[in-house]
């Protein structure tokens, strides 16, 4: 099967261009549509040079390195060195990743070890029909998965810096647990301001009688029914809605006291409400309860010893 350098040509300058968006993608930086065509024009021309006679030149690994940094300056510009250092790591880092991810697909679908002929030594040939077709099709494959992959990393970085440590006092017992502080957590008692933490209610079975969770849990049957003075002395409703549904009423029992340890520090939140949810928060179980913002903003802190 006869290939066309034009044809070779064209394949390079698709792939540099997606390698150098995947780069703008993870580091956060615009998009600069003209500038980055002008990179990955330049980058693929590494094709046309390895039919000239500089070719030796271009494969000399400190041309290489200043190649690849002068497409990572046509790409991304130079503001400061730590800004480009970053840039052009990246660009490594995601040419290695997808490159390594294609001859990992290829090795994984192979049948047969294809020792070198001297065909294959002497032909100077770039590649098979196969091979070129296998990178037609693969590495768009492997670049969406690893943008997948990485998106999904960043997300449980993300994630983790907002999960806290949290402690609840009540009647002499305590309750150690995680929570994710959601900024989008809005809940609070509409007449004393009081900030909402909703925790999952099987962790609180055994630490508390199970007829107060059960209470909580069915909303309409407070006052209905007798229940246990001490808890109802502590237990209020306060009317929430969830988008697209109409206005709902959640049972909250205020606390002796909540602990949490944020950034290396543990803070008292004395004016909390804590409402139950009958199903898991997190899939994985990062996570037991949701921390409402307003408690790491008003809580006393005391520095770790």
């Amino acid at each position: 099967m006869t290939l066309y350098a034009d044809v070779i040509w064209l394949l390079n300058l698709c792939i540099d261009y997606l390698l150098i968006a995947l780069t703008a993608i993870l580091l956060k930086r615009p998009f600069q549509q003209f500038r980055f065509i002008c990179a990955s024009f330049v980058a693929s021309l590494i094709v046309v040079f390895m039919f000239t006679p500089v070719a030796d030149f271009f494969l000399q690994p400190i041309v290489k390195g200043l190649y690849s940094a002068l497409i990572v300056w046509i790409a991304f510009g130079y503001q400061r060195w730590r800004f480009f250092l970053q840039a052009l790591f990246m660009f490594y880092f995601v040419t290695f990743m997808t490159g390594g991810g294609l001859f990992a697909l290829h090795y994984f679908w192979q049948t047969e070890i294809p020792f070198f002929t001297d065909h294959s030594l002497t032909s100077g040939s770039f590649g098979s029909g196969i091979s070129w077709l296998f990178v037609c099709l693969g590495f768009p494959l492997v670049w969406y998965f690893s943008k997948q992959r990485l998106e999904t990393i960043e997300v449980k970085k993300v994630q983790y810096e907002r999960l806290v440590d949290v402690e609840v006092w009540l009647e002499q017992s305590k309750l150690t647990i995680r929570g994710i502080i959601d900024s989008g957590n809005q809940l609070q008692d509409p007449f004393t301001k009081a900030p909402v933490m909703i925790i999952q209610a099987d962790v609180l079975r055994g630490q508390i009688p199970d007829e107060w969770i059960e209470q909580m849990l069915n909303v309409e049957s407070i006052g209905t029914t007798d229940g246990d003075e001490r808890f109802m002395r502590r237990m209020s409703v306060i009317p929430y809605r969830v988008v697209g549904q109409p206005q709902r009423l959640l049972a909250v029992f205020k606390p002796d006291s909540v602990r949490i340890r944020h950034e290396e520090e543990w803070m008292t939140v004395s004016k909390v409400l804590i409402g139950l949810n009958n199903k898991a928060l997190s899939p994985e179980d990062t996570y037991q309860c949701i921390v409402h913002p307003k408690m790491i903003v008003h809580g006393i802190t005391d520095k770790l010893a």
